[in-house]
């Protein structure tokens, strides 16, 4: 079978969290999980396998529709985000008017809203957590004319009745084969904040035991890669001519020791290559962080979100602003990069005075970097079902949402306590504040290390200043 993997353009996006300005420049990822199903898929199988990256192309609805008429798929899979409905939506459409047979969803909007999403129009089964065996299974039942009803990890009836665990999760990693980045044009990857060379994204482990309130992740299980096998998928990188590398796992520092283990393996190996990581700042301490930076760290994220301890309990971030502070002093005294990501409008955030305290607080930490987002509860977080409980949120505008995606939808925030708009207007007054600062001015000209990295990062300063 001859199969298209589909990441849609991203023209109609839910309104976003972050100011027009700072999203536009902000980065480009290559589609890793479409890329790690078409892996799977081709070295378990004869299908014919193919990726589309559209929101890389920057692709209109009609140029999507000649790219899937010129590959003439007997499958289509797209990769779908709650964020990207409608884009999902039209791509779907534009997909069956180039005569493709069958249309496949992936992704995590999926495990959230199954039966909203197999009874989308000219959709004929999702599949549900991760998405390499259900596929496989999913292609081989269709080329044998079988009934898919049953099959592990894949829903192709809006009827079905759908356990809560009916989830498909692999419980050992290093079976998945090496990443082929090779099915996507991988030098086109970059990261604004990076060095301006080639870039790639990494995926070391699955899940995250923390519960914080404004997340949906830990209903998914924690397992891990080992190191080996970790070091494998970087060499496949360097061998490409790869040398920055974006570990996404959901947190990367579940436990010191397996931090250690990884580093420990790249130095022995001799990996000379620039990553960066998401990290709690619980547990952070100097000898860890000297062991990063010497197997080629250059840049740590942390969900900071907020600097009071009132607001650290209510997302149950489970740290405290010391721990924040001790670890973004280590990270400067070691050499290594920090992002910070910080949210605007949360349910502690009653006047002002506390969004100016959020921006201050951020400016203190000093980090390379900063993040502000606009708090968006969604479906499926602890988050959102307090606000239905407290008559904050309302779940019917989401629910017509998802069986009808509208470009006029909009996200709720939590506007209990200001509006819509002073909230994006304290959003894009936080960049900025942060942002116009000379000292950040110059550390980063200082940095910049070609004129590749020059034109990126002025672009992103340039639009930020006039958007």
């Amino acid at each position: 079978m001859r199969v298209l993997l589909i990441r849609p353009p991203a023209r109609h996006t839910v309104e976003s969290e972050v100011p027009e300005a700072v999203e536009a420049e902000n980065l480009s990822y290559p589609p890793l999980s479409l890329l790690a199903i078409a892996s799977f898929l081709n070295d378990h199988s004869d299908h014919e396998v193919d990726i589309l990256d559209a929101q890389l192309d920057h692709l209109e609805y009609a140029e999507v529709e000649r790219s899937v008429r010129d590959y003439a798929p007997d499958v289509v899979g797209i990769t779908c985000f709650t964020v990207q409905l409608v884009d999902v939506h039209n791509t779907i459409a534009a997909s069956k008017r180039a005569g493709v047979p069958r249309v496949v969803l992936g992704g995590p909007h999926i495990n959230d809203f199954p039966h909203e999403s197999v009874g989308l129009k000219d959709v004929d089964a999702v599949v549900k957590g991760e998405g390499q065996q259900p596929m496989l299974d999913l292609l081989a039942a269709w080329e044998a004319g079988k009934e898919v009803r049953g099959l592990e990890g894949v829903i192709a009836h809006a009827d079905d009745p759908i356990p809560e665990n009916d989830v498909y999760f692999s419980n050992d990693l290093d079976e998945y084969p090496i990443t082929d980045r090779t099915l996507v044009d991988y030098s086109r990857y970059y990261d604004v904040m990076g060095e301006g060379g080639i870039f790639t994204t990494v995926i070391t482990s699955r899940g995250c035991p923390y519960r914080c309130t404004f997340c949906n992740t830990p209903r998914h299980r924690y397992r891990v890669m080992s190191p080996a096998r970790v070091c494998d998928e970087l060499q496949s990188c360097l061998d490409l001519g790869i040398r920055e590398i974006y570990f996404v796992d959901d947190t990367f520092n579940i436990t010191n020791k397996r931090v250690h283990d990884l580093c420990d393996e790249i130095i022995r190996r001799g990996i000379e290559i620039s990553w960066t990581v998401r990290f709690r700042v619980k547990g952070v301490d100097r000898p860890l962080l000297e062991k990063m930076k010497a197997a080629g760290c250059q840049r740590i994220q942390f969900g900071v979100e907020q600097g009071t301890e009132e607001g650290l309990l209510r997302l149950k971030k489970d740290v405290t602003s010391l721990e924040i502070e001790h670890a973004f002093r280590l990270c400067r005294e070691v050499g290594i990069h920090t992002v910070a990501y910080f949210m605007i409008g949360t349910p502690v955030e009653r006047t002002r005075q506390d969004v100016v305290d959020t921006i201050k607080y951020s400016i203190k930490l000093d980090p390379d970097f900063v993040m502000f987002n606009l708090m968006t509860p969604f479906p499926g977080t602890t988050l959102f079902d307090e606000g239905l409980r407290d008559g904050v949120l309302d779940l019917e505008p989401w629910t017509e949402f998802m069986r009808n995606p509208d470009e006029s939808f909009k996200a709720q925030v939590w506007d209990e306590h200001f509006t819509r708009q002073e909230l994006r207007e304290m959003l894009e007054g936080a960049y900025r504040k942060f942002y116009w600062r000379p000292k950040f001015v110059v550390r980063n000209i200082t940095q910049i290390r070609n004129a590749t990295d020059f034109k990126r990062k002025a672009t992103a300063g340039l639009r930020l200043l006039t958007g």
